[in-house]
């Protein structure tokens, strides 16, 4: 597992989940929507996200398995200016690229 800024993030090859969490942040609770599981925090804000068969998802994005391997910084960006639905983006780090990805589901707020 990875320490970065505010997120940590684990990528497994092995069962290829990308995992984003924000940093000394506990889970409350989760929703899973296909291979998307997002983490809510104790006010029900959005705290990280997990991503199942994550090289089949990136690679729809020219992202590669092994370029997976090698990210450097991983960060949640919750674009709140619809107080309906929140829009998620994922941001990754590479050693030679930054990539804002938008995840392709909106979170309804209450």
């Amino acid at each position: 597992m990875v320490t970065a800024n505010k997120y940590y993030f684990d990528y497994s090859a092995y069962s290829d989940i990308l995992h984003v969490q924000k940093r000394e942040t506990h889970t409350k609770g989760s929703a899973e929507i296909g291979d998307f599981c997002i983490c809510f925090g104790k006010k029900n804000e959005i705290v990280g996200i997990e991503i199942e068969h994550a090289s089949e998802f990136f690679s729809q994005l020219d992202i590669t398995k092994e370029q997976l391997t090698k990210i450097t910084d991983a960060e949640l960006i919750i674009d709140k200016r619809n107080s309906q639905a929140h829009v998620i983006f994922l941001k990754l780090k590479f050693p030679t690229a930054v990539k804002k990805i938008s995840i392709p589901m909106q979170v309804i707020t209450a």
